[in-house]
């Protein structure tokens, strides 16, 4: 049975608009949304070829926003959103022969932080997805994971389907689908240099646009594809993992009008014991 501590740090700030694919310019109306987050894992080999994830994440999430008159708002929230739980199942690994690695997880999203934080500008009584620390739903996961080491180098790929439900105030984000994949190279023993692509697609979210009026925010929902170097350093005296990424966003097609990140930047740090 072994364990392991995963921390991550991420940052992202979304900054230019797009309407649909294409760079826009509003003026007024304009906003800005940046995100940091402090996410704790701890993983746990209950059996062999059995792993569970508990994962609980800080965010400070900051919205400033321009109305017709000039008038900006800023909006600041803190504190820890929900716990995810998450099982794995080895279903094939080269270790033992197998042509490749892969494995099948499921999860849930349990709803245990705050969800009823409100506006302060605007008709929407209460904050939209990206800011409320949790939306109060349970919400599935499912995930497909594979990878293949040959030689000094490892391929990585990985799909995970986000099912969102409706939780308090008639708020819901839009399902969440996910892909990555990434190569890297082993420069040393201790030292990986790799590319990664990190696409998602999401759907609408509900949502309500004024009080007693609940609908699908028009402008919401997204595909976007991220591509961008990683670095990892195994420091093997400390079974520790550094991990450095910083995506950029190469394609952005909105639906409706929203702020879009240009880059974030991702950092990792892994123990085993």
């Amino acid at each position: 049975m072994k364990f392991a501590v995963i921390g991550k740090y991420v940052y992202y700030d979304q900054f230019k608009i797009y309407t649909g694919s294409s760079k826009d310019d509003p003026g007024f109306g304009k906003r800005r949304r940046t995100a940091h987050a402090g996410q704790l894992t701890f993983r746990a080999g209950v059996f062999e070829g059995f792993e569970a994830f508990v994962t609980a994440t800080a965010f400070d999430k900051e919205l400033e926003r321009k109305n017709a008159k000039g008038l900006t708002d800023e909006s600041d929230v803190q504190g820890l959103g929900d716990i995810q739980v998450m099982g794995r199942w080895q279903a094939l690994s080269q270790k033992k022969g197998d042509p490749l690695s892969l494995a099948l997880g499921l999860g849930l999203e349990i709803p245990t932080a705050d969800s009823d934080n409100r506006n302060t500008f605007g008709t929407q009584p209460y904050m939209g997805p990206f800011l409320q620390l949790s939306t109060g739903s349970w919400n599935p996961k499912a995930s497909l994971s594979a990878s293949r080491v040959f030689g000094r180098s490892r391929l990585d790929g990985q799909l995970m389907c986000t099912l969102n439900t409706e939780g308090e105030h008639d708020l819901e984000k839009g399902d969440m689908f996910q892909y990555d994949l990434g190569y890297g190279f082993a420069l040393s023993k201790c030292l990986t240099a790799g590319l990664a692509m990190n696409g998602v697609h999401q759907e609408k979210n509900t949502q309500q646009m004024a009080p007693g009026v609940t609908r699908k925010d028009p402008n919401s929902g997204c595909d976007m594809i991220f591509l961008g170097p990683e670095l990892s350093l195994r420091v093997e005296p400390l079974n520790m993992v550094l991990g450095l990424a910083a995506p950029i966003t190469v394609y952005a097609d909105m639906d409706g009008t929203q702020p879009v990140e240009d880059y974030r930047v991702v950092a990792k740090l892994a123990m085993q014991f």
